[in-house]
């Protein structure tokens, strides 16, 4: 019986350890894995770390702020699907390009360049970041779409940098079925477990 309660606490603690939707969190910036870049500007994926979890990769959607390494911050968090897709438009078309960018690991710096056009109307785009840009403004686009897709904006003022308010990013949090996939593993390992200890 000890057994399966010490598998049901590391369940919870596992669950616990992935990143939250919290209305406010602690962020640092630890580089960048890949070093992929548009034009020598860093794009996707920058490691961050959330509250102090280990890094995650996320997409920068924000191209006149800057932040440095080690830099640490506070933001505010919530999902795209939470959000009403006519009058945050954007940040849907923003989901659908980041799904690219993570299909592809980053490959593509076409995609995060696409999505700080959309974002904030800059840098000058090639050809084919600008047919990304129309790509995801011709999309049809439902409430509770994207509700894996997390928003990190940055809290003004909270940066311990230079560089003035930190970048927006996001995230892409496990989706219900991947957790409940994980639930439903560990209550098998916790059935194996009691079947073969007693």
């Amino acid at each position: 019986m000890k057994t399966i309660r010490g598998v049901c606490w590391l369940l919870v603690l596992g669950l616990l350890a992935l990143p939250a939707v919290a209305s406010t969190v602690a962020m640092q910036f630890n580089g960048l894995p890949t070093g992929d870049n548009y034009w020598g500007v860093a794009s996707y994926p920058y490691n961050i770390s959330v509250n102090g979890q280990p890094n995650e990769w996320m997409m920068c959607i924000s191209y006149y702020e800057h932040i440095e390494n080690g830099e640490t911050w506070q933001a505010n968090v919530f999902s795209v699907g939470s959000l009403d897709p006519v009058a945050d438009r954007v940040y849907y078309e923003l989901a659908f390009l980041f799904e690219k960018a993570v299909a592809d690991h980053g490959a593509d710096s076409n995609v995060n360049a696409a999505t700080w056009y959309l974002f904030e109307g800059a840098p000058n785009l090639t050809p084919e970041a600008q047919a990304l840009v129309s790509l995801a403004q011709s999309q049809t686009f439902t409430q509770g779409e994207y509700a894996d897709v997390l928003v990190y904006k940055a809290i003004p003022g909270t940066e311990n940098g230079n560089l003035g308010t930190a970048q927006d990013f996001l995230y892409a949090a496990p989706e219900p079925g991947t957790l409940m996939l994980l639930g439903t593993g560990s209550l098998g390992l916790a059935g194996f477990l009691r079947r073969k200890l007693c």
